[in-house]
């Protein structure tokens, strides 16, 4: 069990801050993803969906490149709280927009807005975190840091789940902008009593932009992590496939905006202390026993199988199921799998290689997702082929995953088997 009391005295109020900012930062997207959605469903559409996804993809990733230069000439702490200032702003910002009748561009930003927020501001948290934190130390704090992020989520989703039907979904972004003045005050407080060198950690998350592309080389040149990046691949596929899926199914299930934003604020809730509950028990067992082998394997026959349903029977309790199983699984057993993964190799396979997957891969399988759906819409649907159509692609995209899973998990058991 995770103690905070339990650690040395000297680490106790550096895990308890890092852990209540990684808090703020979590429950602020957890308030506006729900919100993000409901009102895109409910304004733009949900056959529109994919454009916002591609998009995205497009967005992030210069974003991304001009905060990693952005690392190297500016200290960590300033970036971190001119990241809450300007997050803060965008709020307020948002707010007003969705006061009244507000123009469709506002909620392809806002779709946009929030893919970025906490892409960056993870990056920002982790890079502030490992400046002021040395490894022997990170040792004994990040799983209580790690913990904060988990009740972040449970708290920031249940704000919608009971909020916004007594508030109404605008002034959803108020309590966000309020969380985000905590979370600047936070990270002040750390700014000023704990110090960093200022220079880039040596292992980073995500990597920067030129590790990345020497991974690229790496990656194609390895089997076992081009079975990882294939991996990874796939589950964005599949993943999205489901996500429009259910975000349409919801979308008319619950025809008012605040009545949707409350139902997956709950939902979220509910999937997120599913997932707690499922990584204590299910997790740590499989992991332990069997090792990555046999955890990388279960949430493609999960996906595979629902959508094997749902192809059969789409219906609406279905997708839901789908829907939830993916984000409770993929958030405890499949993420520990996969992240152990790299264990094995070196240091600079490690780094390199996954900066490169977790720069490129994970957003080309976004956009490719998106492609396929807006392929769908605009030449299958038309053509009289029925929605539950893209669980058949789901099914092939979750069994090539499944292969690709088994081939990873059994080099893995080869690396590590005692010689």
């Amino acid at each position: 069990m995770i103690n905070p009391l339990a650690l040395p005295k000297e680490d106790r109020r550096k895990a308890l801050l890092l852990a209540s900012y990684f808090f703020l930062v979590i429950a602020a997207f957890w308030i506006q993803k729900p919100l993000r959605t409901s009102k895109f469903v409910h304004f733009i559409g949900a056959k529109n969906l994919p454009y916002a996804k591609l998009g995205t993809a497009f967005i992030v990733l210069p974003i991304m490149l001009g905060y990693s230069a952005l690392t190297r000439r500016v200290r960590r702490e300033q970036i971190a709280l001119a990241a809450c200032v300007l997050f803060a702003a965008g709020s307020l910002v948002f707010w007003r927009l969705f006061s009244g009748p507000s123009p469709d561009w506002a909620h392809y930003a806002f779709f946009f807005y929030v893919d970025v927020y906490i892409t960056v501001m993870l990056a920002v948290f982790w890079s502030f975190a490992n400046d002021i934190t040395p490894p022997d130390q990170a040792r004994r704090i990040y799983g209580v840091v790690g913990a904060g992020g988990i009740l972040g989520g449970a708290f920031g989703s249940a704000v919608p789940g009971w909020l916004a039907g007594r508030l109404g979904p605008p002034r959803l972004l108020l309590i966000c902008f309020a969380v985000m003045l905590l979370m600047s005050g936070v990270a002040r407080v750390l700014a000023g009593t704990e110090k960093g060198t200022g220079a880039p950690p040596a292992l980073e998350p995500g990597g920067d932009w030129k590790a990345a592309w020497a991974g690229a080389g790496l990656t194609l040149r390895t089997p076992y992590l081009l079975c990882i990046a294939g991996m990874i691949c796939c589950y964005e596929i599949v993943s999205n496939f489901i996500d429009y899926q259910f975000s349409a199914a919801a979308g008319a299930a619950f025809t008012a905006e605040g009545s949707l934003t409350a139902f997956l604020g709950k939902l979220s809730t509910a999937n997120i202390a599913l997932s707690v509950l499922f990584q204590l028990v299910v997790t740590s067992y499989v992991l332990r026993r069997h090792g990555p082998r046999v955890g990388v394997l279960v949430l493609p026959v999960v996906l595979a199988a629902g959508s094997a349903l749902f192809l059969a029977l789409p219906v609406f309790p279905i997708i839901l199921a789908l829907f939830s199983s993916d984000a409770i699984v993929h958030y405890s057993m499949n993420q520990s799998s996969k992240e152990t993964l790299y264990t094995p190799t070196d240091e600079a396979t490690k780094y390199r290689a996954k900066a490169f997957i977790d720069m490129f891969v994970f957003r080309a399988g976004k956009g490719v997702s998106a492609l396929l759906i807006l392929l769908f819409n605009t030449v299958l649907a038309p053509a009289g082929w029925p929605a539950r159509s893209l669980s058949a692609a789901a099914l092939v995209f979750a069994l090539v995953w499944l292969a690709l899973a088994r081939r990873a998990g059994r080099r893995f058991d080869e690396l590590t088997a005692p010689t």
